[in-house]
């Protein structure tokens, strides 16, 4: 959806590497399913999108695993919190 691009350099003995996203498609996105709303239709809704920088950022900040259930319930307080609102889709 977005292009994740990772710079890396060697400095004084160092390796860092730092990643950037261009995530205005993703919050473009989930304004767009805010305002359509939920399809009727379908069994499935979705929640949201997390541009990958941020679910890195959580994971490095949770020390948890990604697709473990510990991380799904980290993800559900981040979300919910109210900071990261333009994150979630449909109302959630």
């Amino acid at each position: 959806m977005s292009e994740l691009i990772t710079n890396i350099r060697e400095e004084d003995g160092k390796v860092h590497v730092s990643r950037t996203q261009d995530i205005q498609r993703i919050l473009d996105f989930n304004k767009e399913r805010n305002i359509q709303g939920h399809d009727p239709k379908s069994d499935m809704r979705l929640a949201g999108s997390i541009p990958f920088v941020v679910v890195e950022m959580w994971i490095k900040e949770s020390g948890l695993k990604l697709g473990s259930k510990e991380f799904a319930e980290y993800v559900k307080k981040k979300l919910m919190s109210g900071d990261y609102g333009k994150l979630i889709a449909n109302g959630y």
